[in-house]
């Protein structure tokens, strides 16, 4: 790990050199642009343009064109003074806020001089006059005013009618799956690679404005999320020195009881210390900006169903620095590097485990960005941006097991001391199996746990934790971009970008001892009946975690997009194509084989191609501002999600170096037998494959009411399909009901197998039917005047379909995806199964309400509100599969619906957060600062995650509630 983030400085600064010296190369910017006119209307060409900012080193200068018109592109973030001058008229100064990724329009009229015309511009606007685009931006002082905590997922809660939720892997639905968003911090895609999760962990205090994108995208910016994008922009200095030194605390005092909760319990106390300072080191040229950020969390107290737990540490020490450049007025160069190291001992004791399974885990992560502009001339500019992600990350079980398991017929373990072999899952009597209940009242009575009635009760884990695990996550781009803009009475702004993007992961695993232990119910290997079974993960190579697996997805992307301005209309035609390779490891080329293939342990190979004919996404709009300033808008957008994760679900070596083996016992613990198990093995493609896309309707109005309140109001409609998915090849022929095909994905599968020499009967194929639908509409308003600020959003959605990413596995918020979830996995959880229904992430109702009043005494009040409607779930039991053929006698209720999807929702969840920020001044130029926090103030710990197997003893009852009631303190001094 030190090796490699030595490797990323290196490339980093090598980078940074070639940028300097060749500075004509899309940067975390926004801009501005507008028409200057003369006091009777007509077009003033030739007049100067100035943009100051503390944010930009030097001053931005163009001049109108024939039209009137300017643009003042790739503008650093903040608050502009833009200054319009032409000798013989008036100087007119107007100040403007540019947001990240959007565009400000200023219009101004100029007079003789002395007779300067007033021409009031928008304090207040969600109004984009040219733009489709469904965004929404908030400012450094706004993150600062509002009660937002501390981590760089809690900013999502501040997105217009983007779900609210507590869950820390997967995202928030808005549109599609919590897996279909995508995040980026300073415009550096953070999603987790292969995974699609948000698991990066940056913190808020260095954010100086964040944006999210919902939908009407253009090609630009090459945004393929079929949910939403967001993305922040980090601090800069300017020409003053300037800091902060911060604490805030959160103890167990400043916490509400937690009264939903009855299976874990805990006191916590988390502290987070900050400081930051940034200046100048080249005035007007060169600024430098760094920070220091330490969070540690303690839990103490600690209990579950299993009693008394260990104590819980988790620390993070970060550290940013970022460098900002303006070598000449219309050059612009950002670089920065950030580096995060963080420990946590004794976690993950789920509610139902025992103390014994914490693991210690250990993450670094390190974020690297090279960006820069080149405005060329009044009508074109040039950008560039290189980017490197590495989350290097591994855990191990605190208690580490002695004992090395094996296949060899006839070797017993010690079934009166299970908990000393790996993790022991509880067994759940069944009803009406009196043998078997029989059988596992001992096991019960040693390993369960106590319910609220005083019996022993299955469906824990006792023992230690059955993993050691290590992955280590990478991500690199390099992204182009250039525009210009042709014409005079019909503008064409064109704009044209290419992206490269490689993903890759290094996993080493092994089990614990004999990894998880199991006792089943009714299971019998080769005629003999089986009492328990044990799956473990090959220990490989000989050191902890074994032998390396690597997977890689590497993207090539275009785009081309052309905004045609004529008169009060816009037009958008835009078109990304993409290129995807999946790169696996464990084969090697051979095109005399049946399958393409021979066994290759570690080699690298290609393992499937999407070419860009097959990903064409058209971008099409149109907005008519009939007043000039009011619109309306209607759009068309077709996203094609990045399959991502498909290299490190299918990758060969998963069947020969990750191997997992199950091993089945008799009643004394002598084995009977072993087997692979499929799901954990290498998987084939079915050929020529259509990727997974998402269309996109959109009409809307955006109005601009007064100069202070604006508002719009839209309606969308997404459906998505062709989701690809593992699943048994023979699943169509086995289990499809009438109107589904009934062949296999691959015919010759058996075959293509035999001749490798290993491999799963499960292949990746396009599930027949999939699909998810989602309608919205939604009301948006933005009210800015003075001392206030607010905004505003009521959304009415139902998403729904058959195909239900974020409903997969008993625990939902994890980072299940492609080729890893229950979907399509043997019988009861084919998509035909009771899968169509309202999904998981539906929301019928969300409004969302949050703003910032400054007092009059040197104080600021701000306020979040929420209110959305319940998670949908329903009832899972595998019971009503089991004369399906080859069920074979699992009893898994997991996935296995019982009714139709969302047939039940938990209840509404609704929430009042607030601030209260005091600022004290000491004396000139210094200031110190009070704020107190105060989130879920009525303290609505609502439940949801609802257990859905029939046959769990907390069937029915919320696994999950929102956090109480909760005070945070923060003191800072500023200078």
């Amino acid at each position: 790990m030190v090796g490699s983030r030595a490797s990323t400085r290196i490339t980093l600064l090598l980078a940074f050199l070639i940028l300097i010296a060749l500075p004509t190369f899309a940067q975390q910017t926004g801009s501005v642009s507008g028409r200057v006119t003369g006091v009777d209307g007509g077009a003033l060409p030739g007049v100067t343009v100035e943009a100051r900012s503390p944010s930009l080193p030097q001053p931005r200068v163009t001049v109108s064109d024939e039209t009137g018109g300017y643009r003042l592109p790739a503008l650093q973030p903040g608050v502009y003074s833009i200054t319009f001058s032409l000798a013989g008229l008036d100087t007119v100064t107007r100040n403007a806020q540019v947001l990240l990724g959007q565009n400000a329009t200023v219009n101004v009229a100029l007079g003789m001089a002395l007779s300067e015309s007033i021409t009031v511009t928008a304090e207040s606007t969600l109004v984009d006059p040219t733009s489709t685009e469904i965004s929404s931006a908030v400012g450094e002082q706004q993150i600062e005013d509002l009660p937002v905590a501390q981590e760089y997922r809690d900013l999502v809660k501040l997105a217009p009618s983007v779900q609210y939720t507590e869950e820390i892997v997967r995202g928030p639905a808005a549109g599609g799956s919590g897996q279909d968003n995508v995040y980026q911090f300073d415009g550096v895609n953070v999603t987790l690679p292969l995974f699609g999760t948000l698991s990066a962990e940056p913190s808020t205090h260095d954010i100086q404005q964040v944006e999210v994108i919902k939908g009407g995208s253009k090609a630009v910016e090459f945004n393929r999320a079929a949910g939403f994008t967001i993305d922040s922009v980090s601090k800069s200095g300017t020409n003053e020195f300037t800091g902060q030194v911060g604490f805030q605390l959160e103890s167990e005092a400043m916490r509400g009881d937690i009264t939903s909760a009855t299976l874990q319990q805990y006191e916590q106390d988390r502290v987070w210390a900050n400081l930051n300072l940034g200046g100048p080191i080249l005035r007007d040229r060169l600024f430098f900006y760094g920070s220091y950020y330490r969070p540690t969390v303690e839990r103490t107290n600690r209990r579950n169903v299993y009693g008394e737990l260990p104590n819980y540490d988790s620390e993070r020490n970060e550290y940013f620095g970022k460098l900002t450049l303006t070598p000449t007025s219309n050059i612009l160069l950002n670089g920065s590097y950030r580096a995060s190291d963080r420990r946590v001992d004794r976690a993950s004791i789920e509610q139902t485990n025992a103390p014994t399974t914490s693991v210690d885990e250990e993450a670094t992560q390190d974020i690297g960005i090279l960006e820069a502009s080149w405005v060329i001339n009044s009508r074109s500019f040039a950008t560039a941006k290189f980017t490197d992600y590495t989350n290097e990350t591994g855990s191990i079980p605190t208690f580490l097991l002695g004992v090395v398991p094996t296949t060899t017929p006839g070797t017993r373990i010690d079934v009166n001391n299970l908990d000393q072999y790996g993790a022991l899952i509880v067994p759940v009597p069944v009803s009406g199996a009196t043998a078997y209940n029989e059988f596992i009242a001992p096991i019960l009575q040693r390993y369960g746990y106590t319910n609220a009635q005083g019996v022993r009760t299955g469906g824990g884990q006792a023992g230690v934790s059955s993993q050691i695990n290590a992955q280590d996550f990478f991500r690199q781009s390099a992204q182009l971009g250039y525009d210009i803009s042709l014409g005079g009475g019909i503008m064409h702004d064109l704009h044209v970008g290419y992206l490269w993007q490689e993903d890759a992961e290094d996993l080493r695993r092994s089990s614990n001892g004999w990894g998880v232990l199991r006792v089943p119910r009714g299971v019998n290997f080769q005629g003999q009946p089986v009492a328990y079974q044990a799956e473990f993960t090959r220990p490989i190579g000989g050191g902890v975690g074994g032998n390396n697996i690597h997977s890689e997805y590497v993207s090539h992307n275009f785009e081309i997009n052309d905004t045609i301005r004529w008169n009060n209309f816009t037009f958008n035609v835009g078109v990304m194509a993409s290129d995807d390779t999946l790169y696996g490891q464990g084969l090697r080329e051979d095109s005399s084989t049946v399958s393409g293939f021979v066994s290759a342990p570690g080699n690298k190979y290609e393992m499937y191609n999407i070419p860009f004919e097959k990903t064409i996404q058209p971008r099409l709009g149109t907005t008519w501002s009939y007043n000039g300033q009011d619109n309306l808008y209607a759009s068309y957008a077709k996203y094609v999600p990045a399959a991502s994760s498909l290299p490190r679900a299918a990758s060969w070596d998963r069947s020969i170096l990750g191997l997992t083996t199950r091993v089945h016992f008799d009643a004394t613990g002598a084995i009977i037998g072993s087997e692979q198990v499929a799901s954990s093995s290498g998987k084939l493609f079915v050929q020529d494959l259509d990727p997974r896309y998402t269309d996109e309707f959109m009409i809307g109005t955006a109005q601009q009411i007064t100069p202070s309140w604006s508002g719009r109001a839209y309606t969308r409609y997404r459906y998505s399909s062709n989701f690809w998915e593992d699943t048994n090849n023979n699943a169509r022929e086995q289990w499809a009901p009438e109107g589904y095909p009934r062949d296999l994905y691959i015919p010759n599968l058996d075959a293509q197998r035999a001749q490798i020499g290993s491999g799963s009967t499960y292949v990746i194929a396009e599930l027949d039917g999939a699909f998810t639908k989602y309608y919205e509409a939604t009301l948006e308003s933005d009210y800015r005047v003075g001392r206030a600020f607010v905004r505003g959003s009521y959304t009415w959605s139902h998403y729904y379909g058959n195909f239900d990413q974020d409903n997969t596995a008993i625990d939902n918020d994890m980072a299940t995806f492609i080729g890893s979830s229950n979907i399509g996995d043997g019988p009861g959880r084919q998509i035909w199964d009771n899968k169509y229904g309202d999904l998981r992430g539906d929301r019928r109702h969300l409004l969302k309400v949050y703003g910032t009043y400054n007092l009059p005494w040197n104080a600021v009040i701000g306020a979040f509100g929420i209110y959305q409607s319940g998670q949908p779930w329903e009832a899972w039991n595998y019971e009503i599969y089991r004369t399906l053929p080859g069920f074979g006698t699992s009893t898994s209720d997991t996935a296995r619906y019982a009714e139709p999807a969302g047939s039940r929702r938990s209840p509404a969840h609704y929430q009042v957060d607030m601030t209260y920020t005091q600022n004290v001044g000491i004396f000139r130029g210094y200031n110190l600062q009070f704020q107190l926090d105060a989130f879920n103030m009525l303290d609505n710990q609502t439940g949801y995650d609802f257990q859905p197997s029939v046959h769990s003893a907390q069937f029915g009852e919320a696994r999950q509630f929102f956090d109480p009631r909760r005070f945070q303190l923060a003191v800072r001094f500023e200078f």
